[in-house]
C-alpha cells in the first residue's frame, strides 16, 4: 500500500478550521513516524507537543503547529533515507529546499502540507501547515543565555553545514558537562528563559505514548522537561493565553495554498 493510502487525508472531516489543520498535521506526523520506524530512525515530541501529549494525550486544542525534535545523527539520516519517501503533498524544507528560507530561522527544517498556507501575504518562503523539526545538539552550557550566545556566534559561519560540523567538534572535543539543545529554538523572547534544553540522561531512552489516535515517541525525562520549561505544567493557561503561535492576520487555511512553487491545490486533488 502506498502512503496515501495508510494515512489518508482527513483534513475535510475536522469540524472547525483548527481540527482542520490539526488532521493535517496529525498525517504528516503519522507519515514521518511510519518511516522513520522502517529506517530506524529517533524522534522525540518537544514543547507545546510534548505538553499536548502529556496534558490532553495529543494536540493542545488550541495549537497550530506541532513540533518534533531529533539529534542530529538521526536528523541526518532522516534527510538521507525519509525525505527522498515524502509523498508529493508533503514538502521538506529547510535552507537547501527552499533557497528563501533563512538560514538561522528559528526552526531548523520542516515538513510542510503542499495544500494550506499559514498566510498569503508571504512571498518568500514555504508556508504550507507545518511540522517544525529541531535539531538537537550535544554542544551547549545549559543555560539559555550561554546557548543564545554560543548560538549568535555560531551564526557567523554563515551555512547550515559549516553550523553542524562546529557543533560535532564541540560535542566530541570540549570535556564540559554539555546538554542537548537547539541550534535555532534559543532567541530572546523564546519560551522561558534558562529552561529550553535537554540533559543528557532525560534523552537517553525514548518511550512511546498516545498522541491522539497514534502512538509516538517522546523522551523518557519528559517530567523534568516539562516542569523546566513550564512549571505547573498540567495547569491550563487563562483564556486569553489559550491562542495558537499563529496571528489573526495568518490564521491558517487548510484548503488554499500558499505562493511558493511547491504546492499543489485541494479542489484539483479531490477532483482527481
Amino acid at each position: 500500500m502506498s502512503l496515501n493510502e495508510l494515512f489518508p487525508d482527513k483534513r475535510e472531516e475536522g469540524e472547525t478550521l483548527i481540527k482542520q489543520c490539526q488532521l493535517v498535521m496529525l498525517r504528516m506526523l503519522q507519515i514521518m513516524d511510519h518511516l522513520c520506524n522502517k529506517h530506524h530512525i529517533q524522534y522525540f515530541l518537544v514543547g507545546g507537543s510534548l505538553l499536548g501529549a502529556i496534558r490532553h494525550q495529543g494536540f493542545i486544542p488550541w495549537d497550530d503547529d506541532l513540533d518534533v525534535g531529533m539529534t542530529r545523527e538521526n536528523y541526518e539520516k532522516f534527510v538521507e533515507l525519509v525525505v527522498p519517501a515524502l509523498p508529493q503533498d508533503i514538502f521538506f524544507q529547510n535552507s537547501e529546499t527552499d533557497r528563501n528560507y533563512p538560514y538561522s530561522e528559528q526552526v531548523e527544517a520542516r515538513l510542510r502540507d503542499k495544500y494550506s498556507n499559514y498566510t498569503l501575504n508571504n512571498d518568500q518562503w514555504h508556508e504550507g501547515l507545518q511540522v517544525d523539526i529541531f535539531v538537537y545538539d550535544r554542544a551547549f552550557l545549559p543555560h539559555n543565555y550561554f546557548i543564545i550566545l554560543q548560538n549568535m556566534l555560531l551564526g557567523l559561519l554563515g551555512s547550515d553545514a559549516k553550523r553542524a560540523k562546529a557543533l560535532k567538534w564541540i560535542n566530541k572535543h570540549v570535556p564540559l558537562p554539555l546538554v542537548y539543545a537547539s541550534s535555532y529554538l534559543q532567541k530572546p523572547g523564546m519560551w522561558k528563559f534558562g529552561a529550553n534544553y535537554i540533559e543528557e540522561e532525560e534523552l537517553r531512552k525514548l518511550i512511546k505514548v498516545k498522541y491522539e489516535d497514534m502512538q509516538a515517541t517522546i523522551p523518557a525525562g519528559w517530567d523534568k522537561c516539562l516542569k523546566r520549561q513550564y512549571g505547573n505544567y498540567m495547569q491550563l493557561p487563562p483564556l486569553e493565553k489559550q491562542k495558537g503561535h499563529h496571528s489573526v492576520a495568518d490564521l491558517p487555511n487548510p484548503f488554499t495554498p500558499c505562493r511558493h512553487t511547491e504546492i499543489l491545490y485541494w479542489q484539483a486533488a479531490k477532483q482527481a
